[in-house]
């Protein structure tokens, strides 16, 4: 297993992610924006020409950033693993071979572990280190998946990163906007099973202007967040600073004023 890698990606405080139709001027942005980590779209869950051609702008964007050792951890949002795409999606992608990919509703346990499978002949097809693949799980889309988040801890080394899908979880239950008793407590327990794995929490994005919802989040144990704008990645860093974590989460040791 390449765990150095590996620990380098389970550091990440903001992940930024782009649309599959995302212009030149934006992949450009987003590669200086100062994230750590890009989350690459590949758009709709179909085999059609638009798919092909965002796997193939995500290999581009993912050899360009191979010669940049400054340059984000990129990570590609791929089909679930029950789809037949999925594996049309990691042979395209398994060419430069991305940091990682992202499952986009993650059931628990079994589904890492078949994605696991799934990357290890990838890498060794492509020679890549066994285990440098990391996996970055968004829970809430599929409700089932909340109440799976036990058994994540300990289901593969290569997990890297929960990330809390509100949205997702809202259309899925039909809440509109606002609190509900169902969030709150998705929102906690992604927040724990991170824990339990020993992998960051990552808070969903806002929209620009709402930022300040990264600062409750981080209160709530998130130990950083997905961005939906270049501009947001300081914030982040600033907001999820270790320092600003450890007084969130002990009140008590805070420096009087």
């Amino acid at each position: 297993m390449n765990n150095g890698r590996l620990l380098e990606i389970q550091c990440m405080r903001a992940c930024l992610i782009l649309d599959s139709d995302a212009s030149d001027e934006d992949l450009a942005a987003a590669l200086g924006c100062g994230a750590d980590a890009l989350l690459l779209r590949l758009g709709p869950c179909v085999e059609d020409d638009a798919r092909r051609g965002a796997r193939a702008r995500a290999c581009a964007l993912i050899g360009a950033a191979r010669q940049n050792s400054g340059a984000p951890k990129l990570f590609v949002d791929v089909a679930p693993v029950e789809s037949e795409l999925i594996d049309a999606d990691l042979d395209a992608l398994f060419g430069p071979g991305p940091d990682g990919v992202f499952l986009p509703a993650c059931d628990g346990a079994a589904s890492l572990q078949r994605l696991a499978v799934k990357l290890a002949v990838r890498e060794a097809q492509a020679g890549i280190a066994d285990g440098a693949t990391g996996v970055g799980a968004f829970v809430g889309g599929d409700p089932a998946g909340v109440l799976a988040l036990r058994s994540l801890a300990g289901a593969s080394p290569r997990l890297a990163a929960l990330a809390f899908d509100e949205a997702g979880l809202r259309a899925a239950l039909g809440v509109a906007e606002g609190g509900g008793a169902a969030i709150e407590t998705a929102r906690a327990l992604v927040v724990l099973a991170a824990a339990s794995a020993g992998v960051p929490a990552l808070a969903p994005p806002v929209r620009p202007g709402q930022e300040g919802a990264y600062a409750a989040a981080r209160r709530d144990g998130f130990a950083g967040a997905m961005a939906a704008d270049p501009g947001q990645a300081a914030r982040l860093h600033d907001v999820f600073a270790p320092a600003r974590i450890d007084k969130a989460r002990n009140p008590r040791h805070r420096t009087p004023r």
